[in-house]
C-alpha cells in the first residue's frame, strides 16, 4: 500500500478508538451495550463522507445476505474504481470522487463496501477483533 493510504488508515485507527471510547462511555451511561467495532468503523467512515455531504444519511447496516447494492451490475464496476482509488491514493479522493457523481445509491454502496475493504485491513493489523 502506497504510504499515505498507511498513514490515513493510521489516522482512521485513532479516530475509531476515540469514537469507541465516546461511544462506549455513552452505551454505559445509558445502561446499554456498546456497538461492535464494525458499526463504529461504519460511522466513522460515514463522518468523513458527511464532511463533503452534510445532508448525507448511511443507510441502514445490510444483513449478511442482504448486499444488493454490493451486486447492483450498474454500480459494482464504479465501486471498485472508486475503492481502488481510496487503497492506491488516498480515501479522501475516492470520498471527493463519489461525492461528486452526485448519485446516493453509489454513495451508500461505496461506504458500505469501503467499510468492509478496511475492516478487513484493520483485522490484518490486528486493530480489531472479528464479528463472530
Amino acid at each position: 500500500m502506497p504510504e499515505n493510504i498507511q498513514q490515513e488508515i493510521a489516522k482512521l485507527e485513532q479516530q475509531l478508538a476515540e469514537k469507541r471510547a465516546s461511544l462506549e462511555k455513552q452505551a454505559a451511561e445509558a445502561g446499554q451495550e456498546a456497538p461492535h467495532e464494525k458499526e463504529v468503523l461504519r460511522q466513522v467512515v460515514g463522518e468523513q463522507i458527511q464532511r463533503h455531504v452534510p445532508s448525507y444519511q448511511p443507510a441502514p447496516q445490510k444483513q449478511q445476505d442482504d448486499q444488493s447494492s454490493y451486486n447492483d451490475p450498474q454500480l459494482v464496476d464504479k465501486v471498485q474504481e472508486l475503492v481502488n482509488l481510496a487503497f492506491n491514493q488516498s480515501i479522501n479522493d475516492a470520498v471527493k470522487k463519489v461525492v461528486q457523481s452526485g448519485n446516493p445509491a453509489l454513495i451508500d454502496a461505496f461506504h458500505d463496501v469501503l467499510v468492509d475493504k478496511l475492516y478487513d485491513t484493520l483485522l490484518e493489523r490486528k486493530k480489531l477483533e472479528e464479528v463472530k
